[in-house]
């Protein structure tokens, strides 16, 4: 089964519209770095960290190696947080998709050659493997739009609303 590795903004955007129960539905795994559960999925809305270690999420150690090589990154991109560091070099390490929708973090991952999947990504599968139903992805999307701590692309957004309200 394929695993994405994903850093902490995508599982929590996805929280504050209960849409990450659901993401444990798809035919794929999802891993964090050990650093990242404990440091930074504090508020996801409802659901507790181990929670989400109950719906399957898997949580991953990195050796020396791979600690070297997050610190490697950090020290090419300082505006990068060691906990997306670890996220990308977790996803290098391990051939594995990262799941971000940080700009900065993508950008790395994809310079490493690191297939970069992102929330739309998510949204399109959610949609396409009828795990929610358009209507709900649609409040979701529509609640994004209008989230100012939301930080996706509103023509992404808008794209997405028009179809699943059938106004292709």
């Amino acid at each position: 089964m394929r695993v994405l590795v994903s850093d902490a903004s995508v599982l929590i955007e996805l929280s504050k519209w209960s849409l990450l129960e659901a993401i444990f539905e798809l035919p794929c795994e999802f891993a964090v770095p050990d650093i990242l559960y404990e440091d930074e999925l504090l508020d996801l809305h409802g659901l507790t960290r181990e929670d989400l270690v109950d719906l399957g999420l898997r949580i991953e150690h990195l050796d020396s190696d791979g600690v070297t090589r997050a610190v490697g990154y950090q020290a090419r991109r300082p505006q990068l947080t060691l906990h997306d560091c670890f996220a990308i070099a977790l996803s290098a390490l391990n051939d594995w998709p990262l799941l971000s929708s940080d700009k900065r973090m993508r950008r790395m991952a994809e310079e490493e050659s690191i297939e970069v999947l992102g929330v739309f990504w998510v949204i399109d599968q959610l949609e396409a493997k009828g795990i929610v139903p358009a209507e709900t992805l649609a409040e979701a999307l529509a609640g994004m739009l209008e989230d100012p701590r939301t930080h996706l692309p509103a023509s992404e957004i808008r794209k997405r609303l028009k179809r699943m309200r059938g106004n292709d």
